[in-house]
């Protein structure tokens, strides 16, 4: 089953378009909304994702109709991937189901592998700058980490999320083990939020095998 999903920003008068160019490639159902491109809930994507099922496709107009964001756009690639559900983008000629999609596939894996060691990176250096250091005097300074102006509550990244996950892992070769709120206040989230999604992250993970 081949499912569509169109989006526009509410500027933008291409919404009959893309709806009749999913239908024309041969999408069953087709979802649409309008929606601001800041939101993160799609109310109309969600319906579409919980119509699909292992085999099935997501087939967009374009990539950009899921985010802006490259992150965003990796991990939720990876999601569906994990579902066994096949992505088709019209305008890139991207199709997972076919050989050259899988390549795409495979980049994209590549592209999420590399952007979970770069958090694992900043997180590092983070924690690195939050150790106590010397001062002139030969005494020991602790300093704190300067707070981002953003709130605690922010959404993480699956990437970042995994970054944390390898850090707090017993046989991680990063050193020794940070604690998990030196880890959440690196990430700038709480303590309480980033336990809660890794333990999400590993019921899926244990929920897949």
């Amino acid at each position: 089953m081949k499912i569509g999903y169109a989006r526009t920003s509410g500027e933008g008068q291409n919404l009959e378009q893309q709806i009749a160019a999913l239908k024309a490639e041969g999408c069953d159902k087709v979802f649409s909304e309008i929606l601001s491109s800041n939101r993160v809930i799609c109310p109309a994507l969600e319906d579409a994702l919980a119509e699909l099922g292992a085999g099935d496709s997501l087939v967009v107009w374009r990539l950009d109709r899921l985010g802006r964001r490259t992150v965003d756009l990796i991990t939720f690639l990876q999601e569906l991937q994990s579902r066994e559900i096949y992505f088709q983008s019209l305008c890139e000629g991207l199709n997972s189901g076919t050989p050259l999609g899988k390549m795409f596939h495979g980049f994209i894996a590549a592209l999420a592998d590399n952007e979970r060691d770069l958090s694992i990176e900043r997180t590092l250096k983070v924690m690195a700058s939050a150790k106590p250091r010397n001062t002139k005097s030969g005494n020991l300074k602790k300093q704190k980490i300067k707070p981002c102006k953003e709130d605690k509550s922010k959404e993480l990244s699956r990437q970042d999320i995994e970054a944390a996950l390898v850090l707090l892992s017993p046989s991680s070769s990063f050193g020794a083990k940070p604690t998990l709120s030196a880890v959440a206040e690196a990430l700038n989230v709480s303590t309480n939020a980033l336990s809660h999604r890794l333990k999400e992250l590993e019921l899926d993970k244990a929920l897949s095998i």
